[in-house]
């Protein structure tokens, strides 16, 4: 048994999308060489860890979240000698490692799902959840239970030629895993050890609280529900025993990281899934605050933007975790629009202010950050012409659904092209070249954001201030630079033991302005300060904090220790960290 190093509490971690990152062969699709050919631009970030969304073989229908083959490369990526490289080149880098785990369910094109398909005595039946169906009022072949799927539409899909269905919690082309069956337990820890003894250093468990259902299978007979069936397979009640599992057999034989993407957990079992003595995860992502600006946790469905909810959403983690587990922190990822084109912020005037902005009242808080591919220069959400150039399938699986409830086409594309999860998959913008130099002039697979041409990573680093180029160094000025700005971020936070392990400490949590918090280790405290909003605000500095022990470490709007007074009338998204010189 390999001994635990925690080294996962220091790190930052940089998502990438392969699809879309780099194309070195000109085929419209990222690959392995293109991502090993910018690794020291990762690296020079401040990363030290990468997260890649699903490399391994698949049919496509959900990009990759619909595995085939959990042991092989999609061919489009490269080869396992090309994925083997790659360990080895982040591995030389200090860069440590992370896949995906998707288990709750298959890709309808796995050799078991083909298997169980074919002889109703395979072994391989058993691997997923098929039930017959019933019949209703009038004899009609009806699904096993009323549960509908999270890509809308019925759960369950009628097996061709038979009275049964299979189960599937997303697309009908992802068969849901049974894993009551021990050999399916088995399956996903050798997959894990598979991984591990190729180098991985860890993994992210793609919607991991689904894959534990309450047997019997039931209708879900309450009318407020507009998802039928969450309380029979989320936190389900073998959750717990089937983490600890994977652990004995798998994960705690190596120096592992892994951080679970929870669908809508209960406060007490998300609590569970990371304390330290429980021997499940080491930590899961709490999405709340990224709900701020739509109705329901509903992506497609606009609200007005509730900065009491963000806070609550970024905070209260921080608050309740704590000396029991650990948190991540997180703006974007490939399922969320692009954080600079949300939350009321008028893109066009405050791109750089609300990216820093967004990046110190995130990034300064207690937890690892989790960094998406192109955040760090402000990529923005991308103005779609029309529903052809959407290529995710929950888009597709929206819009028939808004076609069966006649709504004008022109309307439901004007209400969810800013929250699609196509906005955050365009492909990398690296310059000003053919397709943001994305590759060499190949149609790309998504289409490319029209705004390359002035928002990219040259004309970004272009954009820096003068030649130190040390991060660390307090005369590094990072211009108007998002990339360096981002390098200085994670520089100051490595640099600083409260920042990395000290408490939080919420100021005016009803404040619909500004945020506040400090963080605070052994009688050391810096205060994080900012001003959500495009107009000024006023920040009364906290009792327990005097003027004269404070001193700014870190500000995107360029405010001097002499422009502090006990009220700050703070700028359009102005966020500044002060440090307490001395405490008692």
């Amino acid at each position: 048994m390999a001994v635990k190093t925690n080294w996962y509490k220091e790190a930052v971690v940089y998502q990438i999308y392969p699809l879309s990152f780099m194309d070195s062969n000109n085929d419209g699709i990222g690959d392995i060489p293109g991502i090993i050919s910018k690794l020291d631009y990762i690296k020079d970030l401040g990363a030290t860890a990468i997260w890649f969304s699903p490399l391994y073989d698949s049919p496509w229908n959900d990009y990759g979240y619909d595995i085939a083959d959990y042991k092989a490369i999609h061919p489009a990526f490269g080869t396992m000698e090309d994925f083997e490289r790659l360990v080895a080149e982040c591995h030389r880098r200090g860069l440590r490692i992370m896949m995906d785990a998707v288990f709750n369910h298959t890709s309808n094109e796995h050799a078991w799902f083909k298997a169980a398909l074919a002889d109703k005595d395979s072994p391989y039946r058993d691997y997923y959840i098929i039930r017959k169906g019933r019949k209703d009022k009038n004899g009609e072949l009806i699904p096993p239970t009323n549960w509908t799927s999270s890509f809308t539409g019925p759960a369950w899909e009628q097996i061709l030629g038979t009275d049964e269905f299979y189960l599937h919690l997303f697309a009908p082309e992802q068969p849901d895993l049974n894993w009551e069956n021990p050999k399916v337990r088995e399956e996903m820890a050798d997959i894990l050890r598979f991984w591990l003894d190729k180098g991985v250093d860890g993994f992210r468990f793609d919607v991991f609280n689904m894959i534990s259902k309450v047997y019997p299978l039931r209708d879900d007979k309450n009318p407020l529900h507009f998802q039928k069936g969450v309380p029979f397979y989320v936190d389900g009640p073998r959750m717990h025993e089937f983490l600890k599992e994977l652990n004995e057999r798998a994960l705690s034989h190596y120096d592992t990281y892994t951080v679970g993407e929870s669908y809508i957990p209960d406060e007490e079992h998300a609590h569970r899934y990371i304390k330290e003595e429980s021997g499940e995860l080491d930590t899961i992502f709490d999405f709340e605050h990224l709900a701020s600006d739509n109705a329901f946790g509903l992506k497609m469905i606009p609200k007005p933007f509730s900065l009491r909810q963000f806070k609550r959403g970024l905070l209260s983690p921080q608050l309740r975790y704590h000396g029991s587990g650990w948190n991540t922190l997180v703006l974007e990822n490939h399922d969320q629009a692009r954080s600079v084109s949300r939350f009321g912020i008028n893109t066009k005037k405050y791109r750089y202010e609300a990216a820093t902005f967004l990046a110190m009242i995130t990034f300064l808080g207690w937890g690892t950050p989790f960094i998406y591919q192109g955040e760090e220069i402000g990529m923005t959400n991308t103005k779609f012409k029309s529903r052809d150039e959407l290529k995710d399938p929950v888009s597709h699986f929206i819009f028939e659904m808004t076609d069966e409830m006649h709504v004008p086409e022109q309307l439901s594309f004007r209400m969810m092209r800013s929250a699609v999860r196509d906005n955050a998959r365009t492909p990398m913008q690296w310059d000003a070249s053919v397709n943001a130099g994305f590759n060499n002039g190949a149609k790309p697979w998504q289409c490319m954001n029209p705004d390359y041409k002035k928002i990219n990573v040259e004309a970004d680093l272009a954009a820096g201030g003068n030649a130190v180029t040390d991060p660390a160094d307090p005369a590094f000025d990072p211009g108007r630079s998002i990339y360096r700005f981002y390098q200085k971020l994670l520089a100051l936070r490595k640099s600083e033991d409260t920042l990395l392990y000290g408490n939080t400490i919420e100021y005016y949590p009803d404040d619909r302005q500004v945020i506040s918090y400090s963080r605070c280790l052994d009688g050391k405290r810096f205060l994080i300060v900012g001003n959500f909003s495009g107009t000024r605000g006023d920040f009364i500095m906290p009792g327990d904090f005097e003027l004269d022990e404070l001193t700014i470490r870190l500000t995107n709007r360029g405010r001097t220790d002499a422009e502090v007074e006990e009220i700050i009338q703070m700028k359009p998204y102005e966020a500044i960290l002060f440090e307490e010189k001395k405490r008692g």
